[in-house]
């Protein structure tokens, strides 16, 4: 067996229970933190879908990282957990009208938008609450993460966001709609990419998309990388904590944004995966 656990202490608790070592996960925020500290225009905001548990959610908010937020019930459990609605970037497919308005009472940071119809859904809703919702189109980058077929997602067969080709019409659209702030450009190529070489081609991808977002007349301030950053799970016990010195350093070292931008990045499982 992996790892130490205190078996005595679990004498007395009935099952089933969930243990988590808040230790590990303490000792994983402060290494972000003092990564990102580095980084005036740095922005982590975990992925609640990799794991929801109230206390985990508290111990993050305490440590000062956003929340990224995949569905309405994600958003309630960051609010009630003391995340601010403007700590909160809200992606995923299939946002239901309930869930957007609840986004939009709520002040969230930002909608990452998947799509031209979620695009105008979102328009409509804003502007029956006289609101004007800020967001972040997903694109597409067409780039291999290296990882399982299952969890990639930046490929241009992938079914997530837009791809190159339609990030034009979307754009125009968008800065034509009243209620509608394009202020972002949103990826997530893949889980569990333990290799620097995606990030690095990613990074390349996006300083050509940003350009081409100026072209078209978008002000680009926010730049979300999503997450996808790996753990070790074959020895978890020597490697506790990932490297995000090579991480964060990767993005220093190869995007190069303007000082009104923002870097925005959405790990999950490496922040909990090993507590």
């Amino acid at each position: 067996m992996k790892g130490q656990f205190p078996i005595g202490q679990f004498e007395g608790i009935q099952t089933p229970f969930y243990y988590y070592d808040t230790k590990v996960l303490n000792n994983t925020l402060k290494a972000i933190n003092a990564e990102t500290a580095k980084h005036s225009n740095y922005h982590v905001h975990y992925a609640v879908k990799a794991n929801a548990n109230a206390k985990i959610l508290n111990i993050i908010q305490q440590a000062g990282l956003g929340a990224d937020c995949v569905s309405g019930g994600e958003i309630e459990a960051a609010l009630n957990a003391g995340f601010s609605g403007g700590d909160i970037m809200f992606a995923g497919v299939g946002k239901t009208d309930r869930e957007i308005a609840l986004a939009l009472d709520a002040n969230i940071h930002c909608f990452n938008v998947e799509s031209l119809p979620e695009l105008l859904n979102i328009n409509e809703i804003a502007g029956s609450k006289h609101m004007m919702a800020h967001i972040a189109v997903r694109i597409n980058p067409n780039v291999d993460a290296h990882t399982h077929q299952y969890i990639t997602t930046g490929l241009s067969e992938n079914k997530f966001g837009i791809n190159l080709e339609n990030l034009d019409e979307f754009v125009e659209t968008a800065l034509s709609l009243d209620n509608i702030d394009l202020c972002g450009v949103h990826f997530h190529i893949g889980s569990q990419i333990t290799e620097t070489g995606p990030f690095v081609l990613l990074c390349r991808k996006v300083g050509e998309i940003l350009d081409r977002m100026k072209a078209l007349g978008a002000e680009i301030t926010i730049v979300d990388m999503g997450g996808g950053f790996g753990i070790d799970y074959d020895d978890p016990d020597g490697n506790p904590i990932p490297d995000f010195e090579h991480y964060f350093a990767v993005f220093r070292d190869n995007l190069q944004l303007s000082p009104d931008q923002e870097l925005h990045f959405e790990p999950g499982r490496s922040i909990v995966g090993q507590c």
